[in-house]
């Protein structure tokens, strides 16, 4: 029997009237939800992770410590020494090397409600474990790659020039030009830039006025921060740039977006731990480049100078990097006789000429590996094989990859071309796996050595009063202790600002 009208609910009305429709339609609402499985679109491609070996210390101690017998055959005494004269005595030079261990990892968390609320749908903690664990990778790749305790040196004051053209600023305006430059960790994570230096300018008469400002390298920068101000105080952010130039067009009076992603591929959008908020300019001190809770990762390794105790400190500061540096200044890539004239005389031939031996692979970025197919591909003078189907016309390949480039200097061996994700555009590195001296006594010239590796710590159920997230909760961290280690800089050589 139904239920006397006085007593039914104002919901159970509600549902009744909402159910009175002509007929059954879609919007009577009888229908399940067809509830998929849960998606994951977070690529994770950690190649210089692989590559890097990981072996366990025996000791704990703040730093990995290892020696080396420094090369001084330029400054060998003459080995002929006349009859009835003793020969004369080899020098040798130790050198202490010292790498400092830090920890790197993510944390996660996950409610007792979120997980029960998912009962028949999914665990959340499994999902959130793989996840934190999926970042902790990329991170890793990050870190081995760019991670950097020392700031960078500070640029030198920007030359500057105009033009009447270009651009839409007004006629004889004083404009104030601010740089300051980034580490490969800064690129990815926003840590900071280094002091910065700025110069001034006029433009020229008319109201269609651009200023082209460019700047002296700064050895292991990835990328540069750029800044204009009406008075040489009050600074905005105009953009950022992988090579050390950049072009103003316009007067600005608030700071600007940061550049596209096809000109930043994974530039940072959290500027020292605050999302979206613009880079800034300091000329009195660094700004953020040192970043002391890092370790000094790949790219710190072949720009910082070391002290007396064999630990890397910025560029200027103590004893020269061995390793090969140059710069492009925002040239781009050519091609001479079938190869890329700047890898062969920038990387190739200096590397021949300091350490007799080839690199194991050039590493870029996808941005330098897509113009160096282009660039080869592209020549009158490249082979090219149209790949067809079965009957020869139908369906033809197109494109492809240089996945080697001969070294010439080096007797004609050949070395892979790699593509790595957490090597910023605009820089190339020549990358040497095994040096081939007599007892170099080098298991593993790249080494990430672990005082812990990669392990995940529980903190069980808490509870934080008063706080969406504050419990019943799980938290945890997965976190490793390690330092990176590179045992040959000298082996190893670099070109940056690649347009």
């Amino acid at each position: 029997m139904s239920a006397p009208l006085g007593s039914m609910t104002e919901d159970t009305l509600a549902a009744i009237s909402k159910a009175q429709t002509s007929g059954i339609l879609n919007n009577t609402g009888i229908y399940s939800y067809d509830l998929s499985q849960l998606v994951s679109l977070i690529p994770v491609v950690t190649p210089f992770r692989d590559i890097v070996t990981r072996v366990m210390s025996p000791n704990g101690n703040n730093f990995a410590v290892w020696r080396a017998i420094m090369n001084l055959t330029n400054s060998q005494p003459s080995p002929a020494m006349g009859f009835d004269y003793a020969a004369n005595e080899v020098v040798f030079q130790e050198q202490d090397f010292q790498a400092r261990y830090k920890p790197t990892g993510f944390a996660g968390l996950v409610t007792q409600d979120a997980y029960d609320l998912a009962q028949g749908y999914g665990d959340p903690f499994a999902i959130s474990t793989f996840q934190v664990l999926n970042q902790v990778l990329i991170g890793d790749d990050r870190q081995l790659m760019g991670g950097q305790s020392f700031p960078l040196a500070r640029p030198a004051a920007p030359t500057l020039t105009t033009s009447t053209t270009g651009g839409t600023m007004t006629a004889t305006t004083t404009v104030y030009v601010g740089v300051a430059a980034r580490t490969g960790s800064g690129y990815y994570y926003g840590n900071g830039n280094s002091q910065g230096n700025s110069a001034s300018i006029a433009t020229g008469s008319g109201s269609t006025n651009s200023i082209s400002a460019t700047v002296g390298s700064v050895r292991g920068a990835v990328c540069y921060d750029w800044f204009q101000s009406a008075n040489g105080t009050t600074w905005y952010y105009y953009t950022t740039t992988t090579v050390n130039a950049v072009t103003m067009t316009k007067i600005i009076n608030a700071n600007q977006t940061l550049p596209a992603l096809t000109a930043t591929p994974d530039l940072s959008t959290s500027w020292q731990g605050t999302a979206n908020a613009s880079p800034t300019y300091n000329a009195a001190a660094d700004n953020g480049s040192a970043a002391p809770a890092e370790y000094d990762g790949f790219l710190a390794s072949l720009a910082g100078d070391y002290n007396g105790a064999g630990q890397w400190g910025q560029p200027g500061t103590g004893t020269a990097n061995p390793s090969i540096n140059n710069s492009l200044n925002g040239a781009s890539l050519t091609l001479t006789g079938g190869s890329i004239t700047e890898i062969e005389n920038l990387l190739f031939l200096p590397l021949w000429q300091q350490v007799k031996c080839s690199p194991t692979a050039i590493m870029v970025n996808a941005v330098q590996a897509q113009e160096i197919a282009n660039l080869i591909l592209g020549s009158s003078s490249a082979t090219t094989y149209l790949n067809t189907d079965s009957s020869g016309r139908v369906s033809v390949t197109a494109g492809g990859r240089v996945g080697e480039i001969v070294n010439a200097p080096a007797g004609g061996v050949t070395v892979p071309i790699e593509v790595h994700t957490s090597l910023p555009p605009g820089t190339i590195i020549a990358r040497t796996d095994r040096v081939p001296f007599p007892q170099a006594n080098i298991q593993s010239v790249l080494e990430y050595r672990a005082l812990r590796d990669t392990a995940q710590f529980d903190y069980g159920v808490s509870r934080i009063a008063n706080t969406a997230g504050g419990g019943p909760r799980r938290e945890y961290e997965i976190r490793s202790v390690g330092a990176f280690l590179n045992r040959a800089p000298v082996a190893m050589a670099s070109l940056q600002n690649v347009a």
